[in-house]
């Protein structure tokens, strides 16, 4: 697949829908939000720079498409940027895609990407780390994953059911709301995660203001492959957490969780995953994804890893040469025994990635 061409989202045309439909159904790694068309359609109504990449054979039969930005005139980014927990292609079966020529059709210096499926061998031939996201498959029922988790040595559970006591007790019934239609309880999410973000010294990415239309114009106005859910966890009148999700099908993909700082020794983003492992199992929800990250309640919830990767494909030019003494120079610190220190380029190179990604470039 080396002939490449760039459309606009909203050119897919109703045969290009169908393939796209027919290659996700084909790939059961494909069942993210993420892979959706419509997130693809969404993300192009805030940012102008967002392009299709459909490619083709010699003969013209399509084979893959590839959703992109371009945030600088060097660098091509997956659609949606930091904002796109799953990454890639979405293919027909046993197609590979050639990089290289798509490099070449956009003029640009390099290819990067994050989140890319690890299986997806043309870009992730060219990794330089690999990582998972973390999944709580719930498609045996809701006995038998609290049975797993229980073998696998996890308490995680448990402690959940604890701090809800707790905080069942001391402010009030707990309950779960789902399918929140609250565009203040969306407003106090967004500033619970503002707050967070300023607390522990992240960027907020709601500065950038596509980002926040983005989340609005999904909350709003859901399509009929991606809808945004939103659940909150109430003890008595108390607005306690908030969970965002994307949902495609019966799959769920947390995307924003934010809580009540004053409440933080209640863990109430833990007593609401309790809850919504529930509610997701009661309603023929299969999978609720939350995405990279070895944090606690991640690596304790989830009972499986979809292997992820992120690298950069690049050409000759110096924005491609920068790019790998960039990794090269992250390696050769994580590899000294300099504590703390050995992390430094790695997290500013994340950080750069971030600010980048969040730029809005010309297409």
């Amino acid at each position: 697949m080396n002939k490449v061409e760039l459309i606009k989202p909203d050119a897919l045309s109703a045969d290009d829908l169908a393939l796209w439909k027919n290659w996700r159904q084909a790939d059961p790694d494909l069942v993210s939000p993420y892979y959706s068309p419509d997130w693809a359609q969404a993300i192009a109504r805030v940012r102008n720079d967002i392009r299709i990449a459909v490619f083709s054979d010699t003969s013209g039969h399509k084979g893959a498409f590839l959703p992109l930005q371009r945030p600088s005139r060097h660098v091509l980014q997956p659609a949606g940027g930091p904002l796109c927990d799953y990454q890639g292609a979405i293919c027909a079966p046993g197609q590979s895609l050639d990089i290289a020529a798509l490099l070449k059709a956009t003029g640009t210096a390099r290819f990067d990407f994050g989140n890319v499926l690890a299986k997806q061998a043309a870009i992730a031939s060219h990794a330089r780390e690999i990582h998972v996201s973390r999944v709580i498959n719930l498609v045996k029922g809701h006995e038998a994953y609290i049975q797993d988790r229980k073998d696998a040595g996890s308490s995680e559970t448990k402690r959940a059911r604890k701090r809800k006591r707790k905080l069942d007790r001391d402010m009030g019934p707990v309950r779960l709301e789902a399918q929140c239609k609250s565009e203040a309880a969306l407003d106090q999410l967004i500033s619970w995660k503002c707050d967070q973000y300023k607390r522990t010294g992240q960027t907020d990415i709601f500065t950038h203001d596509w980002a926040g239309s983005l989340v609005s114009n999904l909350f709003e106005t859901p399509s009929a492959d991606l809808g945004v859910e939103l659940f909150a966890l109430y003890a008595g009148d108390t607005l306690a957490a908030l969970n965002l999700c994307l949902r495609s099908g019966p799959v769920l993909h947390c995307w924003f969780i934010a809580h009540d700082p004053a409440l933080s020794h209640f863990s109430p983003g833990l007593v609401l995953f309790e809850e919504l492992i529930e509610h997701a199992c009661a309603t023929g929800i299969s999978e609720i994804d939350l995405g990279a990250g070895d944090y606690r309640f991640k690596l304790n919830l989830a009972n499986v890893a979809r292997p992820l990767c992120g690298g950069f494909v690049g050409s000759t030019a110096m924005a491609s040469r920068l790019r790998a003494l960039e990794y090269d120079l992250r390696d050769m610190f994580e590899a000294m025994p300099l504590g703390p220190v050995s992390s430094w380029p790695g997290k500013a190179m994340r950080r750069q990635d971030l600010h980048l990604g969040l730029k809005v470039g010309s297409a």
